[in-house]
């Protein structure tokens, strides 16, 4: 098989009983890709509910309508556009002939453009429930329903670490982060573990987790674990995310 055609969804069983999926399907393209002989593979350490699958499953049905409709109109925009110029120019024709004002060309544009822009969107919600839409629609859904999700000691490893960090203080966690080695994964497979940072590169790509964690001083561990207590920072996962990062680097 080749494996650039394997992806994986990975559940993170948080200490607290909720559920963390990472996965690429927040890319609208790569989404749009996998009715093309994709397989994707779910790993998990501690089992899933079945709401939370559910979840995800809803939210990827989400992702694929986006995703859809966002395909289809990009496919037959030229069209639209083309069909809706050419029906401005023929309301504009027709006012100016049957239409007589003080001001002739104001009615006939207000007129026309109406009449474009009605018949754009027209088309394009045509578009959306057309049987290229609805077929595309359900390929993808099939592909989803098709997810099998199974026991991973790898994954298991990834949730000690994660539950460790979630039961000790935050200032205890950044004093981790940045004196502690990293952990080596006697479980894991190279290309699990990569697209398992990939996916961790995306959930810390914000601003706040830019800072140069291994010249923390004790000031800026303060703000960073008040910014943890107020939510704005998930630093329990960010120590697995880093600890990861390392050994994919090396």
């Amino acid at each position: 098989m080749n494996t650039n055609k394997k992806l994986t969804i990975f559940h993170i069983h948080r200490k607290d009983g909720s559920s963390l999926f990472l996965h690429p399907f927040s890319d609208p393209e790569l989404l749009l890709k996998l009715d093309n002989g994709y397989e994707i593979v779910g790993l998990y350490g501690n089992e899933p509910r079945v709401e939370s699958l559910t979840m995800l499953r809803n939210d990827l049905y989400r992702l694929i309508e986006s995703a859809v409709k966002r395909w289809i109109s990009d496919l037959k925009f030229i069209p639209r556009f083309i069909l809706s110029a050419a029906f401005f120019l023929l309301i504009y024709l027709f006012a100016s002939f049957i239409i007589r004002d003080p001001i002739p060309m104001i009615d006939e544009l207000l007129l026309s453009f109406g009449g474009s822009i009605a018949l754009f969107f027209i088309l394009s919600k045509r578009d959306q429930n057309s049987e290229k839409s609805s077929k595309k629609r359900l390929d993808l859904r099939l592909v989803i329903d098709k997810i099998v999700f199974e026991e991973d000691e790898f994954i298991k490893e990834v949730e000690e670490i994660l539950h460790f960090h979630e039961s000790i203080d935050k200032i205890n966690i950044l004093n981790s982060l940045v004196n502690s080695n990293e952990k080596s994964f006697v479980n894991s497979k190279p290309e699990d573990m990569k697209q398992l940072v990939s996916y961790l590169d995306k959930y810390f790509a914000g601003k706040i987790y830019k800072k140069k964690i291994e010249n923390l001083n004790d000031t800026e561990k303060v703000k960073m674990s008040k910014w943890a207590e107020d939510n704005k920072m998930d630093l329990s996962l960010f120590v697995v995310y880093k600890k990861l990062k390392k050994i994919v680097s090396k």
